[in-house]
């Protein structure tokens, strides 16, 4: 008996709904995780930190509901002869990921920031395919999924199910390493299976599903989510497929309630009509808008930033979600059919063939090219025009201690002595005396954090007791004789004004020593026949902003693309005696966002930082090595200027001497110890080794894996069993 001609109508509104809701969701993901939460927010209203609790929301449920969905689509195709879906499931599903997969390698060569697993070249594509999925891996998985359905179909169903099940909680627990997008494919193959085998009773479901059940379900999922990041349980095993099994429960109990709204049902259902155009478009559309956006906002005025907190999520999956849906219906208008589907198989009837080349549009189709071309270009015209420049043809010049090689000097948080406070009775005038036999390398260099300059009468305290800001006379610039490069992207260089800033900088200058820590600014200097770029950090608007991870990869690619070498100073994480600890996250002081060190480290050195210098914290940290790359997370007090000193833990520093072969690998090193005291603050040797023992120990401690041990005596070379992943 056939069915009543509606019948099927209000299961297919839900169903095409759910679909058109999910794919939203994974727009709305995307536009979060890989846009969103890039941009440097300089607000003191966790906005941000809101929508990304809503994108970890998002994530257990997003991709087990789709592949749900997919499998209860796909059960109907699932008794018919294997001969019937081969081609239309299988082949077609591949060969969509295939060509995708290069249109969007093609599309994203203009964008090379823009975090994605997408292959950017023929290699990374050939990888790609063959072992690591890249974003349209959910093609690929589908096809893969129906052929292992398509091989179980004689098992028992509950077998399946239960094998399936095993497998995702032995990969959502990291049990087994499996090389796949987001190691997801087994844990996802749960969830198609469900779908397929347990259609009906999702049809069931769905008939029982009231508001009531449906605004419960969303209780008892969040709660379930709660729990598992209260409790930190997500790596247990089974816990994170529970929490998404809930997920998916929710979703299919709420997408009947919201089919049920006028305008909201038949919008979701056109949307989940148009679910695969979305899909395979959205990614390079994102990536576009990412590139206009990311870098603007993360400079833009507070008031701007805080409206684009709040709307920017919603605003732009809403235009790419539209602007997707226009290009699927320029791709039907131009009868670029190829592009959702297999070419069809030339018929072998006359009459056919004749109707086929009538349906053709008389001219060449061209709007999708033209989108496609459009794209690509205007990032590469955009990004060209943004670039940054890098070192000079003919920076200045001095021997190498060594043919071949670097030997780099590097000190942590100088002050010599400051105006406003009880200074040492000469000055300063002999603060490097005991220290300075020590500069001897190619480039000697430290982080200057005070002004040098007369009264310019503007200070950033205006008599506040509790604030700091140092400056010592313009005739203490030659003092500082022995190093050659000074960073003063600090939060002390500004504190008497952009004039105390420049006389800072033209005082050093006088006496021969240069400085660095302006936005955008690289500092090169020729070895022998090696070319050194150093940068300044700092999270700080007038500098390179440490918490702007995408600006730190172009200034460090910048210098990376002319230097042979490049050192970045960096002024990062919490300060004082309880804060010699370096763990992943945000660090904060005094309401400021002191950056992710980790994070910013490894970021410099993933774009082409050989070395990474540490300072802020005023206390010692430990050092890691990075991708054969060393990073010091801090360097301590190099000196105190009567100033720095009041706790003992701040009255030690380290003078980091390294040696660079032309690669930028580290060839050995030493860690010089210094104390001072608090009364003069003038650095001299330690002989105990101080300094270099607690860097090893906190070393040690932090990086089990990755830190150098450093000997009695400073020494110290990349460790053996050194993890170049870390």
């Amino acid at each position: 008996m056939s069915a009543p001609a509606n019948s099927r109508g209000p299961r297919l509104l839900w169903a095409d709904g759910l679909k058109g809701a999910l794919i939203v969701l994974v727009v709305l993901w995307h536009v979060v995780m890989k846009t969103y939460l890039q941009i440097d927010w300089q607000l003191g209203i966790p906005i941000p930190g809101v929508w990304g609790l809503a994108g970890d929301l998002i994530w257990p449920l997003l991709m087990p509901l789709f592949l749900l969905m997919s499998g209860f689509f796909a059960a109907n195709a699932y008794e018919r002869p294997w001969s019937a879906v081969f081609r239309p499931r299988v082949v077609r599903l591949l060969y969509l990921y295939l060509l995708w997969t290069l249109i969007h390698m093609a599309a994203m060569w203009a964008f090379p920031d823009f975090p994605t697993l997408i292959p950017r070249s023929l290699a990374e594509f050939i990888e790609a395919i063959t072992i690591s999925p890249p974003n349209t891996w959910y093609l690929y998985a589908l096809a893969l999924y129906f052929v292992v359905a398509k091989a179980l179909r004689r098992a028992p169903r509950w077998s399946v199910i239960a094998g399936a099940a095993v497998l995702s909680v032995t990969v959502s627990a990291g049990l087994i390493d499996v090389v796949s997008n987001r190691g997801s494919l087994l844990y996802n193959l749960l969830f198609f299976l469900l779908g397929l085998h347990l259609a009906p009773q999702i049809r069931r479901l769905v008939a029982r599903s009231t508001p009531v059940t449906a605004m419960l379900s969303v209780v008892v999922y969040v709660l379930a989510f709660a729990a598992m990041r209260i409790t930190d349980s997500a790596t247990v095993p089974g816990v994170w497929p529970a929490v998404s099994l809930i997920g998916v429960v929710m979703g299919v109990l709420v997408a009947p309630v919201l089919a049920r709204v006028p305008l909201l049902g038949r919008g979701m259902s056109w949307l989940g009509a148009r679910t695969l155009v979305i899909y395979v478009a959205h990614m390079p559309l994102l990536a576009f808008a990412d590139f206009l956006l990311v870098g603007w906002l993360s400079g833009a005025r507070v008031a701007v930033q805080l409206g684009a907190a709040v709307l920017l999520p919603l605003a732009l999956t809403a235009v790419i979600v539209a602007t997707s849906t226009a290009l699927g219906h320029l791709i039907v208008r131009d009868r670029l059919f190829w592009l959702l589907d297999l070419p069809a198989r030339r018929s072998t009837a006359r009459p056919r063939r004749r109707n086929a080349v009538r349906a053709l549009p008389r001219s060449v189709p061209w709007r999708g090219a033209v989108a496609v071309m459009l794209l690509i270009a205007t990032g590469a015209v955009a990004g060209g025009g943004s670039g940054i420049a890098g070192c000079p043809s003919d920076p200045p010049r001095r021997p190498a201690s060594h043919a071949g090689q670097v030997s780099i000097g590097g000190a942590g948080d100088v002050l010599l002595y400051d105006v406003g406070h009880d200074v040492p009775a000469d000055r300063g005038k002999d603060h490097f005396d005991e220290v300075r036999p020590w500069f001897t390398q190619d480039i000697v260099t430290g982080n200057l954090e005070q002004v040098i300059s007369a009264d310019t009468g503007y200070d950033k305290c205006e008599a506040r007791a509790e604030c700091l800001a140092f400056r010592s006379a313009a005739d203490a610039a030659p003092l500082f004789a022995g190093f050659d490069l000074l960073n003063l992207a600090n939060n002390h260089t500004g504190d008497f004004g952009h004039e105390g800033y420049v006389n800072t900088q033209q005082n050093l200058a006088a006496t021969g020593i240069r400085t660095v820590g302006a936005r955008n600014e690289i500092s090169c200097t020729r070895v022998g026949n090696l070319t050194v770029a150093v940068l300044g950090f700092a999270p700080y608007g007038d500098t390179n902003r440490l918490t702007d991870l995408r600006h730190v990869r172009e200034v460090v690619q910048a210098a990376a693309s002319t230097a042979d070498i490049v050192v970045a100073h960096a002024h990062m994480g919490a300060e004082g005696s309880d804060a010699e600890a370096v763990t992943p996250g945000m660090e904060t002081m005094y309401g400021e966002k002191r950056g992710d060190v980790i994070a910013f480290s490894h970021a410099a050195i993933d774009a082409g930082a050989d070395l990474v210098l540490g300072h802020g914290p005023h206390v010692l940290r430990g050092m890691e090595f990075y991708q054969d790359r060393l990073i010091a997370y801090s360097l301590g007090n190099f000196g105190g200027g009567g100033v720095f000193g009041a706790d003992q833990a701040t009255r030690y520093g380290a003078y980091l001497e390294v040696s660079l072969d032309a690669e930028g690998s580290v060839i050995d090193g030493r860690v010089r110890s210094v104390r001072f005291e608090h009364e003069d603050g003038r650095p001299v040797p330690d002989p105990e080794g101080r300094a270099a023992q607690l860097m090893d120990e906190r070393g040690r401690r932090d990086f089990p894996r990755t830190a150098p041990p450093i000997d009695p005596d400073g020494r110290f070379t990349p460790p053996a069993t050194h993890d170049a992943a870390h």
